[in-house]
């Protein structure tokens, strides 16, 4: 099995542990010399594969699981909240449930992504496992908003950014030439929690003997098998840093501040069908039952999407299959304003579950892309999700307003589509200042 070396040692920015050099003799070389002597992939040279490599990749799709999976889930939980614990609240009060749970989420890897280029990946990962299994246990016992608030949009989203983030980033210091591929499959993991935990959610709210309780302890449990087998699978590598804890300087690069101000419009319109889909449904004529399917889909969807997506960049580019992405599901996005049936649905849902979900397999790694040393891309991530969560945290809760205030979808829908297209054009512009003369990239 190849090991994981780092021959580029201390600089005023980012500190590594030091190791010697191949003779036994320390490396006094700074990392400026080193990287102006030798291409990156000769400074860094990465396993992009072997057992170890593809364990890490297995420990994180079960945190993506877990993590985003359920999260990916609060739809089912919306249209269930306002038929009955909620139901004198309106869509926008309840959407912010999912909306803090997911700005959480991606704020708490501002913390997590540092410490984890800091000391490792385990000392967060083992703790907040065990804290998002109990908040998920509280949340079964929870009829309040503000107890709902709390547990499952609180506690929930900062323990799934404080696990998700710091195993994604470990993936990047175990592949280079693949991480686009190993990202990717890594992440559907989180469509495939999308997918089971409505469906088990779904069949114990349609049995009255069972209800949400005990629904919501089975997803519970579910996480935390899941989350044992990350602890085992998830192996941190040598790679260390020191020195600024939140690294600025990163966005006077254009490839990653414009990159990232992309990704937040877009996340801005991203997240509506995941929300409203399912209430538009049935207020188009389908059966309730079969509505709350409609996560399901959107979930199976973005699974081949991420699949398909990391095997297709993996050849033609990830940061043409991502900007393609982004247009599509923009205009998936308007086409849902002429789309009424249920048959029109089902087929919406997985097609926009497909090209989202190769926006958010391949965001991770084209912003890792951009990180000069692998000590740095928790750090990279850490700060472009912080910025992407507030996107996060205002797309939702804006559009149920819309839909509130106009008692109608249309100008939720205007507005998700518009913002998406604009994330669009901006993400062509990455795409260009990233390698203006290479045409797969």
């Amino acid at each position: 099995m190849p090991s994981l070396e780092i021959n580029s040692p201390r600089d005023s920015d980012t500190e590594l542990d030091s190791k010697p050099g191949p003779n036994n003799a320390p490396c006094n070389k700074t990392s400026d010399d080193v990287i102006t002597e030798k291409p990156r992939e000769a400074i860094h040279q990465f396993p992009d594969g072997g057992a170890k490599a593809w364990l890490v990749v297995v420990g994180c799709w079960c945190t993506s699981f877990a993590s985003f999976g359920y999260i990916n889930s609060f739809g089912v939980y919306e249209t269930y909240y306002l038929q009955t614990f909620l139901a004198g609240y309106s869509p926008s009060d309840v959407a912010w449930i999912g909306s803090i749970q997911t700005f959480a989420q991606f704020s708490a890897t501002l913390i997590g992504g540092p410490i984890m280029d800091r000391h490792g990946p385990m000392i967060i990962i083992w703790p907040c496992s065990l804290l998002l299994v109990v908040a998920m246990m509280l949340t079964s016992l929870c009829t309040e908003f503000y107890q709902f608030l709390l547990c499952q949009g609180i506690l929930i989203g900062v323990c799934s950014g404080l696990i998700f983030a710091p195993a994604l980033s470990v993936v990047g210091h175990y592949f280079s030439k693949k991480r686009a591929l190993a990202m990717a499959l890594a992440s559907t993991g989180s469509p495939v929690g999308g997918v089971i935990y409505p469906v088990v959610m779904t069949n114990f709210l349609q049995n009255p003997s069972l209800g949400f309780a005990w629904g919501q302890r089975v997803c519970g449990f579910l996480s935390l098998f899941l989350l044992a087998i990350a602890s085992v699978f998830i192996r941190p590598t040598a790679i260390r840093r020191q020195g600024k804890f939140i690294l600025l300087e990163a966005f006077l690069k254009p490839a990653y501040s414009l990159q990232v101000a992309a990704l937040f419009m877009v996340t801005l319109g991203l997240w509506t069908p995941y929300f409203y889909l399912a209430r538009y449904g049935v207020e188009n004529g389908m059966e309730p039952g079969l509505a709350s399917y409609l996560f399901a889909l959107l979930n199976a969807g973005s699974f081949v999407g991420r699949v398909l997506g990391g095997v297709v960049a993996h050849h033609v580019g990830q940061f043409n299959i991502i900007t393609s992405a982004c247009f599509s599901s923009a205009i998936l996005l308007f086409c849902w304003l002429r789309i009424h049936s249920t048959a029109e649905l089902i087929v919406l849902s997985f097609l926009f579950g497909a090209s989202s979900g190769i926006v958010i397999a391949l965001m991770m790694s084209t912003i890792a892309h951009t990180a000069d040393h692998p000590s740095k891309i928790g750090t990279y991530v850490g700060m472009s999700t912080f910025v992407i969560g507030l996107a996060g945290l205002a797309g939702t809760p804006i559009t149920g307003a819309l839909i509130n205030t106009y008692q109608g979808y249309t100008q939720g829908i205007i507005f998700s589509a518009t913002i998406t297209m604009t994330g669009a054009l901006i993400f062509s512009l990455v795409r260009y200042i990233h390698a203006k003369k290479q045409l797969f990239a």
